[in-house]
């Protein structure tokens, strides 16, 4: 169908558009580089490539902040290798701070905590740098009005103590996120450097991403104007999946486990949710079932407050 072919990118110009517009943003600035905070994921790959081919290799950071399970997670290395065998980025350039350590303090200094299971925020328990699996896993814990609850809006507000204790422990969670946001800033600016954020266009329109968190705070989001689909079509064209594990590869992203259909399919009902269509006419064009189609657009509607910044009002 001729919106489908919308999905279809030219990788060749996509990739010089990207590489034009990041120049013409640090040049006046006098950016020296970029700093990148690092989650398993072809975007990873695909921000270091980008960053690199704009400042140089040697002038992009890799942020790695992971908890006492860094060594006993082979899988979160997965990326880091094939940058440093397709890119080549200096050894010193990967840095990883230990996040535990400075969450624990922070804790100390926080009231309200004391109660929750250290093992939510502190440890890999939950994956430490993927924040809609771990959100969803938490909300996994809930049953009756809580289940209900498919994205935490402002405007819900926790009824039940199961209820009470799930917010507690997802705002938790969200603080772990926006810590990484907070120490990638603080590398950046200590070197004139800027944040490149990692989230592409299917995460952003669905809000699975923390506001104000690691992959969205950023002075430059390259990828999110990209559909899942499309970031693997500019991955593909660049060489690069043949190099990672397949598990970054849409057919077993998380979208599926929460979705259950895959990025294609929610690519597609994305792209018709933007252009208006009504629900019966993306049942039939895409075959899902209608329950699908409202689950994703309430993801779609509902999230639109964290795609927003600050609400300023007009005098």
């Amino acid at each position: 169908m001729e919106i489908d072919e919308k999905l279809k990118i030219n990788p060749s110009k996509v990739e010089k558009e990207i590489l034009d517009f990041i120049q013409k943003i640090i040049t006046p600035r006098e950016i020296e580089g970029f700093v990148i905070s690092y989650k398993y994921c072809l975007e990873t790959l695909l921000s270091v490539y980008i960053a690199s081919k704009v400042v140089g290799k040697e002038n992009v950071k890799l942020l790695v902040t992971k908890g006492r399970f860094i060594n006993k997670q082979p899988r979160e290395t997965m990326t880091i290798e094939a940058i440093n065998t397709l890119i080549d980025l200096p050894v010193e350039n990967v840095i990883i701070v230990n996040k535990e350590q400075i969450l624990r303090e922070i804790n100390q200094a926080i009231s309200g905590f004391q109660e929750l299971k250290p093992g939510f925020y502190f440890s890999d328990s939950l994956p430490g740098l993927n924040y809609n699996l771990g959100y969803f896993l938490l909300r996994s814990m809930a049953q009756g009005n809580m289940e209900e609850k498919t994205f935490a809006s402002p405007e819900k507000r926790p009824k039940t103590g199961r209820e009470k204790f799930i917010q507690k422990t997802i705002a938790a969670y969200k603080s772990q996120i926006r810590l990484g946001a907070l120490l990638a800033f603080n590398l950046a600016e200590s070197e004139n450097y800027s944040v490149i954020g990692i989230v592409n266009k299917s995460e952003w329109l669905l809000g699975l991403f923390t506001k104000f968190g690691t992959f969205q705070a950023a002075d430059i989001l390259p990828l999110a104007d990209l559909y899942r689909t499309q970031v693997v079509q500019l991955a593909e064209y660049l060489g690069f999946l043949k190099h990672i594990n397949s598990t970054l590869t849409p057919g077993s992203s998380d979208f599926h486990g929460i979705f259950n259909v895959s990025i294609e399919e929610i690519d597609r009902i994305l792209i018709r949710l933007e252009e208006g269509y009504e629900f019966s006419r993306i049942i039939e064009e895409v075959v899902v079932s209608e329950q699908i189609v409202k689950k994703i657009a309430h993801f779609y509607n509902v999230s639109q407050y964290a795609r927003k910044v600050p609400l300023i009002p007009k005098f």
